[in-house]
């Protein structure tokens, strides 16, 4: 089998992790906080940009609902050394991210920002017969904006967001971890690992809300968790030139609801309480040329129902993806990557607000993302 052709296809399988926004607000399905990359032989130091474009479009009594999604962009930095037999590693990724805004009918400047940061430190060392453990410390932070202009009602006829009621969290940075497992038959490249990554509470959460124009501030009062997750992978060389690949990824967002007092006093509720579900991601890569790798794959994401429409905030059903990959290694030292994905995301049933105090139920349907991803691999 190829020398290198173990790295090349972990490298760009990392690139194309799937679905988008399958489980709450993960950007990267399968591949969100995957740490395995840790269990690779070599010095290297990996760079990755990802762009996804979600696009949904919803209609109801007060009209359409054009897509109210923009351009989300995510840059990860993955590096690893060999210190006497230990590999040494560190990682910073943004795992949750979200951004849109409705431009149109009531639900004009109706919007959701989240940002995130994930530091973590880690570690591996191989044993006896194969087996490897890796895992290390942690270090997560999110934050988040709500805009409801519509509940400034007839005091906000222009729907402004400082004019209705606006929501903003920080959960400063606290610390969980990650540990992990697998085993190896290097001749054959079969890898079988799994990696839990602790949930994450947040206690020193600095929260803002305002309404018509009144400011409150609520910080420290209640506590937030970054949700646990469990990730399983396993992949093997079908023959010299061809390797399958499948990754399963579990996220537990249940014990997440961001709420507020005023929020509550207005009879809004959760201001979000995504669910916990599945990420499924499979598929396969095949050696072109001792340079040239090519991947191609299907994923599917699911989220745990309640039978329930859907936020405004996140309308649309269950996903799948379908993606394309490759990677070009310039010489032994310097590899260039980067996949395309298109997903479907699921048609639902979303609660809106069609008028001052009306609700009503958009439908949305044709809903799409698409997901382009660029990235460097340097050995060294």
């Amino acid at each position: 089998m190829k020398k290198n052709f173990l790295a090349t296809v972990v490298s760009i399988a990392s690139l194309s992790a799937g679905s988008l926004f399958a489980v709450g607000p993960d950007t990267g399905g399968s591949g969100t906080q995957d740490y395995s990359y840790m269990l690779d032989s070599g010095n290297s130091i990996s760079v990755s940009r990802t762009s996804s474009s979600p696009k949904v479009t919803g209609t109801s009594t007060d009209g359409t609902y054009t897509n109210p999604y923009k351009t989300l962009t995510t840059t990860s930095i993955q590096a690893k050394w060999d210190y006497n037999g230990t590999m040494i590693g560190i990682s910073q990724s943004s795992p949750y991210g979200v951004d849109l805004n409705y431009t149109t009918g009531f639900m004009t400047n109706l919007g959701a920002k989240i940002t995130s940061s994930e530091t973590a430190i880690l570690a591996s060392r191989g044993l006896a017969s194969g087996f490897k453990i890796f895992g290390g410390i942690r270090l997560n932070q999110f934050k988040a904006t709500v805009d409801k202009p519509y509940y400034g009602g007839a005091g906000n006829p222009t729907l402004s967001k400082a004019g209705g009621y606006q929501y903003s969290l920080d959960t400063g940075t606290s610390t969980g971890f990650s540990i992990g497992a697998a085993y190896e038959v290097p001749q054959i490249y079969l890898r079988a690992s799994i990696q839990y990554n602790t949930e994450i509470e947040h206690k020193n959460v600095k929260v803002t809300e305002s309404f018509a124009g009144a400011t409150t501030s609520t910080s420290g009062i209640e506590d937030y968790l970054a949700p646990s997750s469990t990730i399983i992978k396993l992949r093997s060389a079908l023959s010299p030139k061809l390797l399958a690949f499948l990754n399963y990824r579990s996220t537990q967002y249940d014990g997440l609801k961001v709420t507020g007092p005023v929020h509550t006093q207005l009879g809004g509720g959760n201001i979000y309480d995504p669910s916990s579900g599945t990420d499924l991601t499979f598929g396969a890569a095949f050696v072109i040329s001792d340079q040239l790798t090519a991947l191609v794959g299907a994923a599917r994401g699911q989220a745990k129902s309640d039978g329930g429409n859907e936020s405004a905030l996140s309308p649309y059903g269950d996903s799948s993806s379908q993606f394309i990959g490759g990677s070009f290694k310039v010489n032994d030292n310097f590899e260039l990557n980067a996949s395309y994905s298109l997903t479907s995301l699921g048609d639902a049933n979303a609660d809106v607000v069609v008028s001052p105090g009306v609700a009503g139920v958009g439908s949305f349907t044709d809903n799409k993302a698409t997901r382009v991803s660029i990235g460097t691999k340097i050995s060294f």
